[in-house]
Formats: structure tokens, C-alpha cells, sequence
């Protein structure tokens, strides 16, 4: 029997249902009870991904088999075959994968247990998919709903320290220069030291995927493949890289496909952890250090790059980002040593103590206290941390360092509703055995959104409204102060079919010395055409407005921070009403990955039909 077809009839088995017997419907019961408690938020008693044993694997059956692996839906149970035509969701399936090689070439088992062979979705989306793996909140007619056969959509991968030191060290200083100059560096893809690497990548990834992007920066290695039949309508349309010794690497890359932009943000933060002393006196201040750092860079890698993460629809940003965890003072509030962390570290791993781990993730923390990446989520962790393991397959950990969870993905959506990205499976790889890091893989669903009009009542142009605005909490750069800011609002769309009012201005006035301004007689008009081939959604189902707060100083106006209003989101929600509206409504401005004040305005729609 040929390997394809082994694996055929394995994914067949995978999700069939067995033969019928008396008992399948206290089995099917029993099923939705396990998978209901394996996805409760925080539970400390989680499966982690390090166990075992068929009690820690979710069965989600979907089709019929004869024992053989063939299928037999189609002879005895057609209409449930339609049924699940009927309940898949159509969209765009990402898979993400983040993997710190350790500066050593993968062994074929190692990939093979991380990539989906062929870009297969099966290979994530399976009857056999670990409980700890499937993200909190996805129920189990959310996962059926997302589509397992065929190929995903986007792949895109991500390898740190894949390059021996040496080599690596000397790219960074044959194109130093270059950085300086140009701020990147285009490093030629297909290098000797990664040929290897990259053979065994695409004989993985295989032949009905198209590379739409290859960039090596430094010792960091990012693919962006995209399924043939849709590289068409798809493109790469700007890269950004940035390294600096100190502070590590960034390669951000904007895919469109089909009108909508995916930023993938790949990065690596440098950690000085080694370097710190291991006295309780100089531990607290020495990872103050190291973390303010961290925080600092990523906005920094952000800023540098045109902040992707607000001028794209969805953006993921992934990598080795080295936050650690990082337990509490004790009782008495004196810091712990090195070896009370590790006796702590040990304990609650013993335990599967997730929650508590979580609560002393120094990125879990750093989001929640709005010093770096609150912009974004990222699934909670419910499995051992990714770092520092021994070279071999399983959960070996080398305790010289804190268990963390070093290696991370995290999303970000700036469409609203029914069009967010959705985290289906989230976990790491252990059967990886040639890294200190164990990889990470996500499998993200954003699904279609189309704008449906009334046929017999079709408009030409709505009208949307911005009143009483007003902003809260703006939250300037740490070399200003609050009593310092002129805020003033700027409106921006780069939609063809979105036009400022004649009527309206494109900007606010300027207050004056205040951190929470209002504007409560000023109004802000557009008008969005929806004519011809555009009222059908074309273009106006991706289209996104820009509200950004400004600073005016006396040397020229900075940004403060900007929100982003899904127009098409409003659209969908005012469609079948001649007039819609909303009050105090409250967004976020956002500035490097992080949240710099609130913004509320009230919205009005109005639509225009044809004569």
C-alpha cells in the first residue's frame, strides 16, 4: 500500500463513526460532556499535552467508515452528508506555525509532527485533536463548523535561530550597513546554511501551494504560502525587517487575498536573563530590566514597520517572544531565589497548574497592565510551557532555566462581528526533539462576510453620521505630559467609494491642555457610494476608517493613538433599516501594539435609495 493511500484511510478512520451500536447515544453524550470540560476557561485540571491515553483525545465524528477507512456516507447516510454541507462555514483557514530551531536542522519526524503534510487540514482538524489543544470558548459545533477536508488556505511559518551563531553573526555585519541606511536588509533567500531546511520544508508543503514570500533576516526565516488555485487573486505587497543585536529581529509581510490584507509579524526578542545576577537582591531589578526592554522593542519593531496592525484587516504576530514566567514574591514580599522559583516552577507543572502559571506569565501580564501587545489576544495556555527542554521528544525539561512559554502566536482583527479571526487549535509540537523550544502551530478561521441588500428596495448611497465626540484616558509618550496634549481628531479612508461630506471637515479643532477632550458640536459626515458593482460588496466589505487622535505641538502634530471603525460591519447592522443609530459608543485608540485612550462617539446611518 502507497503512503498516500495509508494516509487517506488514516484520516478516513479518523473521522468516521464506527458501526452503529445501542449504546452510541450515551457515547455521543459522554463525548459533549468531556469536550465541555476540557474546554472550561483556567481550569487547573486540564490535560496537558504532555499526557497520554484516550482520555485526553476529543472525538468529533462526522462520517460513516465500513471498518476498512472507506467511506460509506454516501450509500446509507446521504442527507447527513448534506447536513454538513449545509452547517460548514465558508472562509479562508491560516495555519500558523512558530518554531525556535536552536541552530540545528530539524530531523524528518521533528517536521513531520509539525507541518501538515500536504497543507492537509485534517492533520489539525481531527477526531484525535487533544482537548488542551482546542482553544477556550470553541465549542464543538464550532470546530465541526470549520471545514477539515481539502488543503488550508495560508500557510505561513516562522523559524528563529536557524542559522549556526557564526553565520548568522556575519549577515548581520556584511548588511549592518545597510540597515542603517534603508532600515532592511534583503538578505537572498535559498543561503547554503539553509538549503537544507528549505528542501524539506516544500517537499512538506507540496506542489498545490504557491510562495508568495521567502525572507531571511539575520537567523530568522519566514515562508508565506498560499493555496494555487486562489495565489491569483493573492499578493505580498510590502515587507519590513529590522534587526538590532540587542534587542532581536522582525520581519513583517502584508498578504492580500481577495481584497483583504493578513499582516504576519514575525519576531524574536533578545533576552538577557543569563547575564543577570542570581542574588535575591539584583533578581527583581534585573528582570524589571529585561522586561521594560522587551515591552519597548516590540513597540518600537511595530512603529518602525507602518504598525500593521492597524492599517491591515487581520494581523498575526508570532515567535519566539521570550516572556518568561516569573513567580511572585513570597508571603513575607521578598523576591524569590533562583532555586525557590525552580522548586515553584516544578510544583505547579507537577500539578498542571495552568492558571497560576498564566498569572505569572510576564506576557499575560504585560497585556493585561497595557504595557505591550493589549491590541492583541492570544489563546490562554492550557498545556507545559514551550522552553527550556532538553534535545529530545517528549516533556524533558533543563530547569538551569524558568519553564516558560517562550514561543507564542497572538491575533489581532480590526473588522468586528461575523468577519473576525477565530482561534480554532492552538499547541505546541512535543514530539519535536531537535530544539531546546518545542514549536507552536495555530489553526485560524476567518469567515466570509457578504452584505446583503433587498433586492426590491435596493440604495445608492448611505450617509453615516459622527457626533458628540469625545476622548478618555489619552495616554501620550512617556516624555510628555498629560497636561501637555492638544488633541484634535483626524478622519482617513482610503476607500474609493467612501467620501467626506462637502459639507463636513476631515478633522476636528484642537483642544487645548487636557488628556480628556470633547467635541460636542462637531460633526463628521461621509457618504458611501454603493452604485453599480460596489453596492454588491465588492469593495465596501473589506473598507475600514481611520480616527486618529493628534497631538499639535509646537514642532508639528504626532500621533497619539488611532481607532479603526468597521464600515462594513456598520453596513450589515443598518442594512434592512431605513435609519439606524448608535449612542456612546466606545472603541480604543491604539498606538506600537498598545492601547493609548478611549474614544466615544455616537453613529447615525441614513440610507439614500433609487429613484
Amino acid at each position: 500500500m502507497t503512503r498516500d493511500r495509508e494516509e487517506k484511510e488514516h484520516f478516513s478512520r479518523g473521522h468516521s463513526s464506527g458501526k452503529a451500536s445501542p449504546r452510541s447515544g450515551t457515547r455521543d453524550k459522554e463525548e459533549n460532556e468531556r469536550f465541555s470540560r476540557g474546554h472550561s476557561s483556567g481550569s487547573g485540571k486540564s490535560s496537558g499535552n504532555g499526557g497520554s491515553g484516550g482520555k485526553d483525545k476529543m472525538a468529533i465524528r462526522h462520517r460513516h467508515s465500513d471498518g476498512s477507512g472507506n467511506d460509506t456516507s454516501h450509500r446509507h447516510h446521504s442527507d447527513d452528508r448534506h447536513r454538513i454541507r449545509r452547517t460548514t462555514r465558508k472562509g479562508l483557514r491560516i495555519f500558523v506555525g512558530t518554531a525556535n530551531l536552536s541552530q540545528a536542522i530539524p530531523d524528518e519526524e521533528s517536521l513531520a509532527a509539525f507541518l501538515p503534510n500536504k497543507g492537509k487540514a485534517a492533520y489539525v482538524l481531527n477526531s484525535d485533536v487533544k482537548s488542551s489543544s482546542v482553544v477556550d470558548g470553541v465549542s464543538k459545533k464550532d470546530f465541526n463548523q470549520v471545514d477539515r477536508h481539502g488543503k488550508v488556505e495560508v500557510l505561513v511559518l516562522g523559524f528563529q535561530e536557524c542559522l549556526e551563531s557564526t553565520v548568522a553573526n556575519g549577515l548581520s555585519t556584511a548588511f549592518g550597513g545597510l540597515l542603517s541606511k534603508k532600515g532592511s536588509a534583503d538578505v537572498p533567500a535559498g543561503n547554503t546554511s539553509t538549503k537544507e531546511l528549505d528542501a524539506m520544508i516544500n517537499a512538506h508543503v507540496g506542489d498545490d501551494y504557491t510562495l508568495m514570500m521567502e525572507r531571511l533576516q539575520a537567523d530568522m526565516l519566514v515562508y508565506i504560502y498560499v493555496r494555487s488555485d486562489l495565489a491569483s487573486s493573492a499578493s505580498v505587497t510590502e515587507t519590513h525587517v529590522q534587526t538590532s543585536r540587542s534587542k532581536g529581529c522582525i520581519i513583517a509581510s502584508t498578504l492580500i487575498v481577495g481584497g483583504t490584507k493578513l499582516s504576519f509579524i514575525c519576531m524574536q526578542l533578545k533576552d538577557k536573563e543569563q547575564f543577570v545576577p542570581r542574588k535575591n537582591s539584583t533578581i527583581s531589578a534585573g528582570k524589571k530590566a529585561t522586561l521594560d526592554q522587551k515591552n519597548a522593542t516590540v513597540e518600537e519593531f511595530l512603529l518602525a514597520g507602518k504598525d500593521p496592525s492597524l492599517s491591515s484587516h487581520h494581523i498575526f504576530v508570532f515567535g519566539d517572544l521570550n516572556y518568561r514566567v516569573s513567580p511572585p514574591s513570597n508571603t513575607r514580599g521578598v523576591t524569590n531565589t533562583f532555586e525557590e522559583e525552580q522548586f515553584i516552577a516544578r510544583n505547579m507543572l507537577t500539578k498542571k497548574d495552568w492558571s497560576s502559571i498564566s498569572e505569572s506569565d510576564e506576557l499575560v501580564q504585560a497585556m493585561k497592565n497595557n504595557d505591550a501587545l493589549s491590541a492583541f489576544t492570544t489563546p490562554f495556555c492550557k498545556f507545559h510551557p514551550t522552553y527550556k527542554m532538553q534535545r529530545a521528544s517528549g516533556i524533558k525539561y533543563d530547569y538551569s532555566s524558568m519553564p516558560s512559554y517562550a514561543d507564542r502566536i497572538l491575533v489581532r482583527s480590526n473588522q468586528e462581528g461575523s468577519r473576525k479571526v477565530e482561534a480554532i487549535v492552538y499547541e505546541p509540537i512535543h514530539q519535536f526533539s531537535t530544539s531546546l523550544h518545542k514549536p507552536m502551530r495555530g489553526l485560524f478561521f476567518l469567515p466570509d462576510r457578504k452584505i446583503h441588500f433587498d433586492p426590491n428596495n435596493e440604495p445608492k448611497a448611505m450617509i453615516i453620521t459622527f457626533t458628540h465626540l469625545k476622548g478618555k484616558k489619552l495616554r501620550p509618550k512617556e516624555d510628555i505630559l498629560h497636561s501637555d496634549i492638544n488633541p484634535y481628531l483626524q478622519f482617513c479612508c482610503d476607500a474609493r467609494c467612501v467620501k467626506m461630506s462637502k459639507s463636513s471637515k476631515d478633522r476636528t479643532e484642537t483642544t487645548y491642555t487636557t488628556d480628556r477632550p470633547t467635541w460636542p458640536t462637531q460633526t463628521i459626515r461621509y457618504k458611501v457610494d454603493l452604485s453599480s458593482s460596489k453596492r454588491h460588496g465588492d469593495e465596501i466589505k473589506d473598507t475600514l476608517l481611520h480616527i486618529k487622535c493628534m497631538n499639535e505641538g509646537i514642532r508639528g502634530a504626532t500621533v497619539l493613538g488611532t481607532a479603526v471603525i468597521d464600515l462594513a460591519n456598520v453596513i450589515c447592522k443598518s442594512v434592512s433599516k431605513e435609519e439606524w443609530q448608535q449612542r456612546e459608543v466606545e472603541t480604543y485608540f491604539y498606538r506600537g501594539g498598545r492601547q493609548t485612550g478611549k474614544l466615544y462617539y455616537n453613529i447615525k446611518v441614513r440610507w439614500e435609495e433609487n429613484e
